[in-house]
């Protein structure tokens, strides 16, 4: 199902992170899931000095298909934009994005109802809400009982029937002009669209454990600190630290983390927007797992997160294994930890 949380750092930049697990028919596990993506292309990013970033908890299949049709819908008002200087469809905020995603969100849930209950009964919503349907010429109505029940459970998505879609859940987060970083979030069988009022979010698996490691970090900082923003390679700390004790509380998190670190203060995309993948993310999930376990110091799991992430150096995996266990307090306890060990 899939883990999504984000962390706003300051009224300008804040990260996003998922994990790769997904199970196919709640049985069989797979660490496939590609469920955080950004909307824009660069060159629309540098254009209107925005960023939008999409990371999705539920079923793949649908949550795929629901991205690539907001990258689509983006595309095509952007090249209006540019073709007639029309602005008056253009998206120049995260929240137009937003809100854009939500009613392509909401086709999607229309058109996947039609198709069950096409493919059921032989009739759409339209024509349930107006009681009957044409089948070769004949007007036929909709008014069995069992099946009207039926229908409406559907449509409603209630029970087992549209589970896929019903557990469908998102987050947006990016930057704009206007607004600096925010975070907007949606979830299936709902109509409105929630901007975040807190520092951060967590939708899909584990959520609920995610929410209250994050409230007991954010009730420990100071109204200064909460207002004016927290440093970033604490910030991604943090976030990576809670995302692993979710990990270890819940089932359906898994594999290795997807991160998108976003700056709006930067002048371009490139400065802007920061992925952090494969090894180099999950080196960073067992460095903070040690420094949680009181196997590194504090200074120096701040100081290598930094190193690896922020400060452009190449990462160099037998590199930074190397120089975590060479500043260990404890080398076997650490071994036995990574080894998966209860160290």
């Amino acid at each position: 199902m899939a883990l999504v949380n984000s962390l706003k750092f300051n009224f300008h930049s804040g990260a996003i992170i998922t994990d790769e697990e997904y199970f196919i028919g709640g049985r069989r596990r797979i660490h496939t899931a590609d469920n955080l993506r950004s909307l824009l292309t660069e060159e629309m990013s540098n254009e209107l000095n925005l960023e939008a970033v999409y990371g999705g908890s539920g079923n793949i299949a649908v949550t795929s298909d629901v991205v690539d049709r907001i990258i689509k819908v983006l595309s095509v008002k952007y090249s209006e934009f540019k073709r007639s200087g029309n602005n008056e469809k253009m998206f120049f905020t995260l929240e137009d994005v937003a809100r854009i995603a939500l009613k392509v969100f909401q086709y999607v849930s229309r058109d996947m109802v039609n198709k069950k209950l096409q493919g059921l009964f032989g009739f759409g919503i339209n024509d349930f809400n107006r009681c009957y349907y044409m089948h070769n010429g004949e007007k036929i109505e909709i008014k069995e009982e069992k099946i009207v029940s039926k229908a409406m459970d559907i449509i409603m998505l209630k029970g087992d029937a549209m589970k896929d879609l019903n557990e469908i859940e998102g987050i947006i987060i990016g930057t704009d002009n206007n607004n600096g970083f925010t975070t907007y979030d949606f979830y299936g069988g709902m109509t409105h669209l929630y901007i975040s009022t807190s520092l951060y979010n967590s939708v899909g698996a584990g959520s609920t454990t995610t929410s209250l490691a994050f409230s007991d970090m954010i009730n420990s900082l100071s109204l200064d600190v909460r207002r004016n923003g927290v440093d970033k390679v604490f910030g991604l700390v943090e976030l990576i630290r809670i995302t692993n004790q979710a990990a270890i509380k819940n089932s359906e998190i898994g594999g290795y983390y997807d991160i998108i670190y976003i700056d709006g203060s930067a002048g371009n995309h490139s400065g802007r927007f920061l992925e952090i993948t494969g090894d180099k993310s999950q080196f960073l999930k067992e460095l903070i797992g040690a420094y949680e376990n009181h196997l590194i110091s504090k200074d120096f799991c701040f100081q290598l997160t930094d190193k690896i992430v922020f400060q452009n150096t190449v990462f160099d995996l037998s590199e930074a294994e190397n120089t975590l266990f060479g500043n260990t307090t404890d080398p076997f306890r650490l071994e036995m930890f990574m080894r998966g060990y209860k160290a």
